[in-house]
Protein backbone atom coordinates (compact mmCIF):
# COMPACT_ATOMS: atom_id res chain seq x y z
CA UNK A 1 0.00 0.00 0.00
CA UNK A 2 3.14 2.42 0.81
CA UNK A 3 3.96 1.85 -2.77
CA UNK A 4 1.04 2.78 -4.32
CA UNK A 5 1.77 6.13 -2.55
CA UNK A 6 4.75 6.85 -3.32
CA UNK A 7 4.17 6.71 -6.97
CA UNK A 8 1.24 9.13 -6.86
CA UNK A 9 3.25 11.63 -5.58
CA UNK A 10 5.67 11.59 -8.11
CA UNK A 11 3.40 12.02 -11.04
CA UNK A 12 2.40 14.99 -9.30
CA UNK A 13 5.63 16.21 -8.84
CA UNK A 14 6.61 15.82 -12.42
CA UNK A 15 3.57 17.38 -13.67
CA UNK A 16 4.34 20.25 -11.29
CA UNK A 17 7.42 20.81 -12.73
CA UNK A 18 5.94 21.00 -16.24
CA UNK A 19 3.86 24.00 -15.09
CA UNK A 20 6.37 26.17 -13.81
CA UNK A 21 8.70 25.42 -16.80
CA UNK A 22 5.90 27.37 -19.00
CA UNK A 23 5.46 30.37 -16.99
CA UNK A 24 9.06 31.25 -16.93
CA UNK A 25 9.82 31.43 -20.70
CA UNK A 26 11.65 34.79 -21.65
CA UNK A 27 12.48 36.64 -25.58
CA UNK A 28 15.82 36.64 -27.43
CA UNK A 29 17.14 40.11 -29.29
CA UNK A 30 18.78 40.26 -32.37
CA UNK A 31 20.60 42.84 -34.60
CA UNK A 32 19.31 44.55 -37.50
CA UNK A 33 20.92 46.26 -40.17
CA UNK A 34 20.29 47.83 -43.75
CA UNK A 35 22.51 49.67 -45.92
CA UNK A 36 21.27 52.99 -48.17
CA UNK A 37 23.29 53.24 -51.03
CA UNK A 38 24.39 57.09 -52.10
CA UNK A 39 23.17 58.26 -55.02
CA UNK A 40 24.48 60.30 -57.66
CA UNK A 41 22.12 63.52 -58.28
CA UNK A 42 20.26 64.43 -61.02
CA UNK A 43 20.47 67.33 -63.29
CA UNK A 44 16.48 68.06 -64.66
CA UNK A 45 17.65 69.54 -67.95
CA UNK A 46 14.12 70.66 -69.62
CA UNK A 47 13.74 72.74 -66.56
CA UNK A 48 16.76 74.84 -67.47
CA UNK A 49 15.71 78.75 -67.94
CA UNK A 50 17.81 81.03 -69.43
CA UNK A 51 16.54 84.72 -69.42
CA UNK A 52 17.90 86.35 -72.30
CA UNK A 53 20.23 84.88 -75.06
CA UNK A 54 22.21 87.77 -75.54
CA UNK A 55 24.08 90.14 -72.94
CA UNK A 56 26.13 93.20 -73.66
CA UNK A 57 28.83 94.77 -70.98
CA UNK A 58 27.28 95.94 -67.87
CA UNK A 59 23.76 93.82 -68.71
CA UNK A 60 22.98 90.79 -65.86
CA UNK A 61 21.12 87.45 -67.27
CA UNK A 62 19.79 85.03 -65.43
CA UNK A 63 20.19 80.81 -64.62
CA UNK A 64 17.88 78.92 -63.61
CA UNK A 65 17.37 74.71 -63.00
CA UNK A 66 16.12 71.96 -60.57
CA UNK A 67 18.61 69.51 -59.22
CA UNK A 68 17.57 66.03 -57.95
CA UNK A 69 19.09 63.56 -55.22
CA UNK A 70 16.96 60.45 -54.16
CA UNK A 71 19.20 61.06 -50.58
CA UNK A 72 17.71 64.26 -50.27
CA UNK A 73 17.82 67.76 -51.54
CA UNK A 74 20.25 68.20 -48.37
CA UNK A 75 23.09 65.75 -49.94
CA UNK A 76 22.82 67.95 -53.06
CA UNK A 77 26.29 70.55 -51.88
CA UNK A 78 27.10 72.41 -55.72
CA UNK A 79 25.46 73.20 -58.88
CA UNK A 80 27.46 74.88 -61.61
CA UNK A 81 26.73 76.85 -64.78
CA UNK A 82 29.30 76.24 -67.40
CA UNK A 83 30.03 78.63 -70.18
CA UNK A 84 32.06 77.06 -72.70
CA UNK A 85 33.83 78.65 -76.17
CA UNK A 86 33.57 75.30 -78.14
CA UNK A 87 31.32 71.68 -77.11
CA UNK A 88 33.77 69.96 -74.17
CA UNK A 89 34.37 72.13 -70.81
CA UNK A 90 37.61 72.54 -70.10
CA UNK A 91 39.83 74.77 -67.55
CA UNK A 92 39.15 77.80 -69.08
CA UNK A 93 35.69 77.90 -69.45
CA UNK A 94 33.49 80.47 -67.35
CA UNK A 95 32.30 79.32 -64.05
CA UNK A 96 29.16 80.49 -62.22
CA UNK A 97 27.78 78.89 -59.22
CA UNK A 98 23.83 78.86 -58.40
CA UNK A 99 22.61 78.84 -55.40
CA UNK A 100 19.57 76.83 -53.96
CA UNK A 101 16.28 78.93 -53.94
CA UNK A 102 13.62 76.90 -53.58
CA UNK A 103 12.87 73.15 -52.27
CA UNK A 104 10.03 71.52 -54.65
CA UNK A 105 9.83 68.63 -52.18
CA UNK A 106 12.61 66.33 -50.56
CA UNK A 107 14.38 64.88 -53.21
CA UNK A 108 14.35 68.40 -55.43
CA UNK A 109 15.35 72.11 -55.45
CA UNK A 110 15.78 74.72 -57.91
CA UNK A 111 19.28 76.51 -58.25
CA UNK A 112 19.58 80.01 -59.88
CA UNK A 113 21.56 83.01 -59.91
CA UNK A 114 21.45 86.69 -61.86
CA UNK A 115 25.06 87.15 -62.88
CA UNK A 116 26.32 90.09 -64.89
CA UNK A 117 28.28 90.01 -67.94
CA UNK A 118 31.78 91.89 -67.62
CA UNK A 119 34.31 91.92 -70.77
CA UNK A 120 33.66 88.46 -71.98
CA UNK A 121 32.93 87.77 -75.68
CA UNK A 122 31.49 85.37 -78.20
CA UNK A 123 28.73 82.81 -78.57
CA UNK A 124 29.42 80.32 -75.28
CA UNK A 125 27.88 76.64 -74.40
CA UNK A 126 26.26 75.96 -71.65
CA UNK A 127 26.51 73.39 -69.48
CA UNK A 128 25.64 72.27 -66.00
CA UNK A 129 27.50 70.31 -63.41
CA UNK A 130 26.50 69.03 -59.85
CA UNK A 131 27.98 67.11 -57.22
CA UNK A 132 26.56 65.62 -54.06
CA UNK A 133 28.55 66.21 -50.43
CA UNK A 134 30.71 63.12 -51.20
CA UNK A 135 32.00 64.78 -54.38
CA UNK A 136 29.61 62.19 -56.52
CA UNK A 137 29.14 64.10 -59.20
CA UNK A 138 25.68 64.01 -61.04
CA UNK A 139 24.53 60.83 -62.92
CA UNK A 140 24.29 63.49 -66.68
CA UNK A 141 27.13 65.85 -65.32
CA UNK A 142 28.31 68.48 -67.80
CA UNK A 143 24.97 68.32 -70.04
CA UNK A 144 24.45 70.81 -72.50
CA UNK A 145 21.24 73.01 -72.09
CA UNK A 146 21.50 75.89 -74.57
CA UNK A 147 23.96 78.67 -75.79
CA UNK A 148 24.17 82.27 -75.02
CA UNK A 149 25.89 85.37 -76.85
CA UNK A 150 28.06 87.93 -74.68
CA UNK A 151 28.93 90.98 -76.02
CA UNK A 152 28.00 90.21 -79.52
CA UNK A 153 29.57 92.00 -82.48
CA UNK A 154 27.81 93.43 -85.21
CA UNK A 155 28.93 91.73 -88.27
CA UNK A 156 27.65 92.08 -92.24
CA UNK A 157 28.52 91.15 -95.62
CA UNK A 158 27.10 92.84 -99.18
CA UNK A 159 27.09 90.85 -101.84
CA UNK A 160 25.73 90.66 -105.46
CA UNK A 161 22.93 88.59 -107.17
CA UNK A 162 25.53 86.51 -108.52
CA UNK A 163 27.17 85.69 -104.73
CA UNK A 164 29.89 88.29 -105.15
CA UNK A 165 31.43 90.68 -103.12
CA UNK A 166 29.37 93.97 -104.29
CA UNK A 167 31.39 96.76 -106.25
CA UNK A 168 28.69 98.99 -108.00
CA UNK A 169 25.33 99.47 -108.07
CA UNK A 170 24.66 100.28 -112.13
CA UNK A 171 21.71 100.33 -114.28
CA UNK A 172 21.69 99.48 -118.06
CA UNK A 173 21.63 102.39 -120.39
CA UNK A 174 18.07 103.80 -121.35
CA UNK A 175 16.13 106.31 -122.93
CA UNK A 176 14.69 109.19 -121.34
CA UNK A 177 11.75 108.60 -119.90
CA UNK A 178 11.88 104.77 -119.31
CA UNK A 179 10.61 104.13 -115.65
CA UNK A 180 11.55 101.15 -113.16
CA UNK A 181 14.98 100.14 -114.57
CA UNK A 182 16.14 97.43 -112.39
CA UNK A 183 20.22 97.24 -111.21
CA UNK A 184 21.88 95.16 -112.76
CA UNK A 185 23.22 93.65 -109.49
CA UNK A 186 19.77 92.86 -107.99
CA UNK A 187 19.36 91.47 -105.39
CA UNK A 188 21.66 92.87 -103.30
CA UNK A 189 21.82 90.74 -100.74
CA UNK A 190 22.82 91.54 -96.81
CA UNK A 191 24.13 88.43 -94.71
CA UNK A 192 24.25 88.86 -90.73
CA UNK A 193 27.14 87.42 -89.79
CA UNK A 194 27.45 88.73 -86.20
CA UNK A 195 26.05 87.62 -83.30
CA UNK A 196 23.46 90.41 -83.07
CA UNK A 197 20.40 91.28 -84.95
CA UNK A 198 20.37 93.95 -87.12
CA UNK A 199 18.70 97.36 -88.59
CA UNK A 200 19.86 98.17 -92.37
CA UNK A 201 19.77 101.79 -93.43
CA UNK A 202 20.23 102.67 -97.10
CA UNK A 203 20.67 106.12 -98.19
CA UNK A 204 22.42 108.00 -101.53
CA UNK A 205 23.02 111.26 -103.15
CA UNK A 206 21.53 112.55 -106.57
CA UNK A 207 23.00 111.03 -110.42
CA UNK A 208 25.05 113.89 -111.71
CA UNK A 209 26.17 113.84 -115.59
CA UNK A 210 29.81 112.94 -115.36
CA UNK A 211 30.27 115.91 -118.29
CA UNK A 212 27.39 118.35 -118.22
CA UNK A 213 24.94 119.80 -115.99
CA UNK A 214 22.28 116.60 -116.30
CA UNK A 215 20.89 115.57 -112.99
CA UNK A 216 19.06 112.71 -111.89
CA UNK A 217 17.30 112.87 -108.44
CA UNK A 218 18.19 110.38 -105.80
CA UNK A 219 14.40 110.38 -105.54
CA UNK A 220 14.12 108.98 -109.04
CA UNK A 221 16.14 105.46 -107.45
CA UNK A 222 13.79 103.03 -105.33
CA UNK A 223 14.55 100.31 -102.97
CA UNK A 224 12.63 97.69 -102.51
CA UNK A 225 9.62 99.75 -103.93
CA UNK A 226 10.88 102.80 -101.04
CA UNK A 227 12.00 106.22 -103.00
CA UNK A 228 15.31 106.84 -101.74
CA UNK A 229 16.63 110.06 -99.37
CA UNK A 230 20.12 111.65 -99.16
CA UNK A 231 19.22 110.45 -95.05
CA UNK A 232 19.60 107.57 -93.67
CA UNK A 233 16.31 105.20 -93.78
CA UNK A 234 15.64 101.73 -92.53
CA UNK A 235 14.50 99.31 -95.00
CA UNK A 236 15.21 96.22 -92.99
CA UNK A 237 15.82 94.33 -89.79
CA UNK A 238 18.10 90.99 -90.16
CA UNK A 239 18.25 88.33 -87.48
CA UNK A 240 21.62 86.87 -86.88
CA UNK A 241 23.08 84.40 -89.07
CA UNK A 242 20.00 85.44 -91.69
CA UNK A 243 20.05 87.24 -94.76
CA UNK A 244 17.66 90.18 -96.73
CA UNK A 245 17.57 91.35 -100.00
CA UNK A 246 17.60 94.64 -101.61
CA UNK A 247 16.24 95.16 -105.14
CA UNK A 248 16.99 98.78 -106.76
CA UNK A 249 15.40 100.48 -109.51
CA UNK A 250 15.73 103.63 -111.58
CA UNK A 251 13.15 106.02 -113.21
CA UNK A 252 14.80 107.80 -115.86
CA UNK A 253 13.25 111.25 -115.81
CA UNK A 254 12.02 112.97 -119.04
CA UNK A 255 14.13 115.82 -120.99
CA UNK A 256 17.82 113.93 -119.76
CA UNK A 257 21.26 115.05 -121.40
CA UNK A 258 22.69 111.72 -123.04
CA UNK A 259 25.72 110.73 -120.72
CA UNK A 260 26.85 108.97 -117.95
CA UNK A 261 25.37 109.72 -114.69
CA UNK A 262 26.94 108.65 -111.19
CA UNK A 263 26.09 109.13 -107.68
CA UNK A 264 26.79 107.33 -104.38
CA UNK A 265 24.89 104.39 -102.56
CA UNK A 266 25.54 103.75 -98.54
CA UNK A 267 24.64 101.43 -96.18
CA UNK A 268 24.31 101.90 -92.68
CA UNK A 269 24.08 98.93 -90.35
CA UNK A 270 23.36 99.42 -86.11
CA UNK A 271 21.68 96.70 -84.18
Amino acid sequence: MREGVILVLAAVIVLSCLAFASLDAGGVEYESECRVLNVAPLINASSFHLTNTTVCIGESVGFSISVSDDNGVSDISSVMVVLSDDENMSENDILIQLNKVETINATTAIFSRVWAVEGETGLKNIFITANDSSGLSASNNGIKVGAIELNPMIGFEVKDGSGKDLTTINFSACPPGTPNVPSNQNPVRINNTGGVAINVYVYATDFNLTSGDGKIPISNMKVNGIPMNTTPQLIMHIETKESGALNFSMDYPSALPPGTYKGAVMFEITS
